[in-house]
């Protein structure tokens, strides 16, 4: 059981202390010796694809023998999930031991931190102290005022630029893009969208970029009966253990990089066929054929409706689901609707920006034929299992999973 402390300080979502900007994690960051520049750095953002990418990226350059850490956000079951080196997490020991040395410090120099920044920088000692070669690292939100972004990348990759965190990052996706083109160092940038503001944004940042969508010639294929995604690029086939087209993007950002170092093609067919990252367009049950996605906001939404549509005919769906109250609710149900004709609506109680299945039942009446309000999700998939369809998505926020 790790310190109740520890969790109140990094778990805790009501303890949120957040100030947009670098200069806290920089001055704890100093104090330390900055560990953050220890390690080769290949730095991730994105509306969506950003874990994917990372998963990616980490499992070619570990199969390829590589020393690497990983840290993404947020936890699902567990905050040691957040950090990892060569797929292992943070041990509850090393979590403690570094969170006890960072309060001591910031308590001694009056150095108040938000939980995200209070674990950004003991991400940053741990892999210091494990001497890792490459830290690929995850934007928390944005970019630019991210605490993450204290770092010199090798690499930085933007994965793509939807309207998200507006109150955050701005109301149109050049604003956006902005926000996020800010982790854009000296290195390479990679990125994967054919809007022309989002291209526009990174030209007048830096012109050592590319857009993967232009850059390589490929071709994009859905394989139903194993549930894996084929990637013909390079005139080579490659065969994605993670589903769906947009995996596909994300997977060329992370070639992106495995060809800019130089790792040999063995460990990048690795990386397609081997990656896991869960609740992504995960098969977990095959009768009935249980699906579960993580869509996180519209934009993902948008993702799972253009991987199924068409693929199963709605009347034999129905879809389990709970959004957080700060994203485009309606929107996403739209899209949702399209892909099933039932719904079980449930709640997400572990997290304060989470909604009862009541409330968005209200957002998205009459656009299902069939409607269901369960409040506990085992429950809601449970009863979805006794509908006799062929399909179960369970979609929406991953604290759905928790």
């Amino acid at each position: 059981m790790l310190n109740i402390n520890l969790i109140n300080d990094l778990i805790n979502p009501g303890n949120t202390n957040i100030i947009p900007g670098l200069e806290r994690v920089h001055k704890i960051l100093d104090i330390l010796g900055n560990p953050q520049h220890r390690y080769q750095v290949i730095h991730i953002t994105g509306t969506n694809g950003k874990g994917s990418t990372a998963a990616f990226l980490e499992s070619g350059l570990v199969n390829g023998g590589y020393k690497v850490g990983k840290f993404t956000s947020p936890h699902i079951t567990k905050i040691n999930e957040c950090i990892i080196i060569n797929h292992k997490e943070i041990s509850d020991t090393d979590l403690e031991s570094i969170y006890f040395k960072i309060k001591e410090l910031i308590t001694v120099h009056n150095i108040e931190l938000s939980p995200f920044e209070f674990l950004t920088t003991i991400m940053f000692e741990y892999f210091a102290s494990y001497a890792i070669d490459w830290l690929i690292l995850e934007v928390g939100m944005g970019g630019l005022k991210d605490a993450t972004n204290v770092v010199n990348s090798k690499y930085s990759i933007i994965t793509n630029v939807e309207l998200e965190h507006c109150m955050w990052l701005g109301n149109t996706i050049s604003e956006i893009a902005t926000e996020k083109s800010g982790i854009i160092k000296a290195g390479l940038t990679i990125f994967a969208d054919n809007k022309p503001e989002v291209a526009e944004v990174i030209s007048n940042k830096t012109t050592n970029y590319i857009n993967v969508l232009s850059k390589f010639e490929f071709s994009i294929d859905l394989d139903l009966e194993h549930f894996r995604t084929l990637l013909n690029v390079d005139y080579k086939l490659y065969s994605l253990s993670l589903f769906g087209k947009f995996q596909a993007y994300n997977f060329l950002c992370a070639y992106a990089v495995f060809k800019d170092m130089g790792i040999a093609d063995k460990h990048i067919k690795y990386a397609a066929e081997n990656t896991v990252w869960p609740y992504r367009l995960m098969v977990l049950e095959k009768n009935p054929l249980v699906i579960v996605d993580a869509t996180h906001n519209e934009s993902g939404a948008k993702s799972l409706h253009d991987s199924l549509l068409g693929i199963y005919d709605p009347i034999d769906v129905v879809i389990v689901t709970s959004i957080l109250r700060d994203k485009n609710v309606k929107a996403m149900l739209k899209y949702f609707a399209k892909l099933a004709t039932s719904v079980i609506y449930t709640s997400i109680d572990n997290n304060p920006r989470g909604m009862k299945g009541a409330d968005i039942a209200n957002i998205g009446a009459v656009l299902f034929h069939n409607e269901l309000c369960i409040d506990k999700p085992i429950d809601a998939i449970n009863k979805a299992k006794q509908m006799n369809k062929k399909v179960i998505i369970v979609t929406g926020s991953i604290y759905l999973f928790a």
